[in-house]
């Protein structure tokens, strides 16, 4: 069974965040877009904010906090991932077809 394969991670815990180039490359304004408003989320929320891609090629955004943390604020970060889904379905429907381009590619390298 596969796993969700991530794309991007922020984190208010390490104060970092993580951009999975080795997916594939992606313009510098997508990356930028995706990122802004996933440090956006984790500012206003805390916790992690992570993008990525499910077993079946679906592009996900979800936010999530370490279990001691009393800080997290999981409306808000609920609201703002509902809010960020909806502004930006064009880019989210870009990478769900980028991502099964890059896998269906990565799958028929690995049947040569």
């Amino acid at each position: 069974m596969e796993e969700n394969q991530i794309l991007a991670y922020v984190s208010q815990y390490k104060n970092k965040y993580y951009f999975n180039d080795a997916m594939g490359k992606l313009p510098e304004a997508v990356k930028n877009e995706i990122l802004s408003g996933m440090i956006f989320i984790t500012e206003e929320a805390g916790g992690v904010t992570e993008l990525g891609f499910g077993p079946d090629g679906e592009v996900y955004l979800d936010s999530y906090a370490e279990e001691d943390d009393l800080g997290y604020d999981q409306v808000s970060a609920r609201l703002l991932v509902s809010e960020f889904e909806r502004e930006h379905s064009e880019l989210f429907e870009q990478l769900k077809v980028w991502y099964r381009t890059i896998r269906s590619l990565g799958r028929k390298g690995m049947k040569s």
